[in-house]
């Protein structure tokens, strides 16, 4: 806002001395911020077009060996980009109900090239994990869905 109140004073002042100059500069500077702001525009519109071609999904307990990681994940690349980083809730809810028991946030760095599928079993919070839970259900008993909350792609 200073910059506001002081910038304008000295344009006109500018333009009142030197009209042709200034408007030049101010025409320039104008299309210049244009085009930054051009720029800026495409840039994000491609890496959230990107993102939407990122897909999680979670079978549950099916196929975890290992009782320390009991949820299988599984995140899909469709883009034609390298993706470098995955952060993702995984919600846990009870068969025919929509409310969520268990849901953590998560970040896979694992590189998954373009076109390409990365599953893995994940641990979940022990703190927050299903042994809170009254009864202590197993991984299981809840029908797992992946919420993907952000990307990071290569480049």
């Amino acid at each position: 806002m200073i910059f506001l109140i002081v910038a304008v004073p000295i344009i006109i002042v500018c333009f009142l001395l030197f009209p042709r100059p200034t408007l030049t500069a101010l025409v320039l500077f104008l299309c210049v911020g244009a085009v930054v702001g051009v720029y800026i525009y495409v840039q994000q519109s491609d890496s959230s077009g990107l993102a939407g071609m990122v897909s999680g999904t979670s079978t549950g307990a099916s196929a975890c060996d290992d009782p320390a990681r009991t949820v299988l994940v599984k995140l899909s690349n469709a883009s034609d980009r390298q993706l470098n980083v995955v952060r993702f809730r995984l919600i846990a809810k009870r068969p025919g109900y929509s409310n969520e028991l268990y849901s953590d946030y998560f970040t896979s760095n694992k590189i998954i090239a373009p076109h390409s599928v990365f599953e893995t079993c994940w641990a979940l919070n022990q703190y927050r994990g299903l042994e809170t839970l009254p009864g202590k259900p197993l991984a299981s008993d809840f029908e797992w869905s992946v919420e993907i909350s952000s990307v990071e792609f290569a480049g």
